[in-house]
């Protein structure tokens, strides 16, 4: 039989027992932290993983182009072996090389080269001129050009150069009127005279106007062009001085200077 104390001890112990049980159930587990060396490896694997994605995405793109290649390859190496087994062209033969070919002679008009020999029967003169097809007005070089009026008409004196002595001769024309030259080296149009003179070249005797103008920086005295040329002449320019010449052929004595 248990005595009063040792009673009230049992159930105080009984007691303590019972609340620390129910203390126990009651008591929440305790939150640990997030570690941050742990989100950051995280982190650096799901990288790695979504570039090992995009690198694996590449490299079939890669494998496709590259299957395409080999078939284009293979494509042409098939046209190029049928192109080498056709049989070869014939040789065809070299075209000969150009020629030049002189131009028509046409009945009743005069052969002339792209230099000829000029006589001025009115001066007395025999010039050495180059036959240009471009230009309009045939030209004289002429020096001192003076324009006066006589007899209420308008005249031009000049001199030109002996072509053998180098005396300068003074000739005095009647002016038939005034042109504005464009020369290729100068900006500014040259106004030149214009006068009559009569020449002769081969068998024929002309009364032509001439500009005049200073040709001492050139290799001619005179020039024929278009004015002396049309419906006379045919100009075969890989010839000189083919016209026949005769200077007592001129039979135009007459004087232009009063035309």
């Amino acid at each position: 039989m248990i005595s009063p104390p040792t009673f009230s001890r049992l159930t105080l112990i009984a007691l303590l027992a019972a609340g620390a049980v129910t203390g126990c159930s009651t008591i929440q587990p305790a939150q640990t932290a997030p570690d941050p060396h742990q989100q950051t490896v995280l982190a650096l694997m799901d990288e790695c993983l979504a570039q090992q994605a995009r690198t694996a995405a590449q490299l079939q793109t890669q494998s496709t182009q590259l299957q395409e290649q080999q078939a284009q390859l293979q494509t042409l190496s098939s046209q190029i072996a049928e192109v080498s087994a056709r049989p070869a062209p014939a040789e065809q033969p070299s075209a000969p090389a150009p020629v030049c070919i002189a131009p028509p002679e046409e009945p009743g008009k005069l052969v002339v080269g792209q230099m000829e020999k000029i006589w001025l029967p009115n001066i007395g003169i025999e010039l050495q001129a180059r036959v240009d097809t471009g230009a309009e007005t045939s030209s004289l070089d002429a020096r001192n050009i003076e324009l006066f009026e006589r007899n209420s008409s308008r005249w031009v004196r000049f001199q030109i150069s002996h072509p053998e002595t180098g005396e300068m001769l003074e000739l005095e024309r009647k002016l038939r009127r005034r042109v504005l030259i464009v020369q290729s080296n100068s900006a500014e149009p040259e106004r030149r005279p214009v006068v009559q003179l009569s020449i002769t070249l081969g068998h024929l005797n002309q009364t032509a106007e001439f500009t005049l103008s200073d040709r001492s920086h050139l290799d001619y005295q005179l020039l024929v062009g278009r004015n002396i040329l049309q419906d006379v002449m045919v100009v075969d320019v890989s010839k000189k001085n083919v016209a026949p010449y005769a200077a007592e052929s001129a039979t135009d004595t007459r004087d232009p200077a009063g035309s």
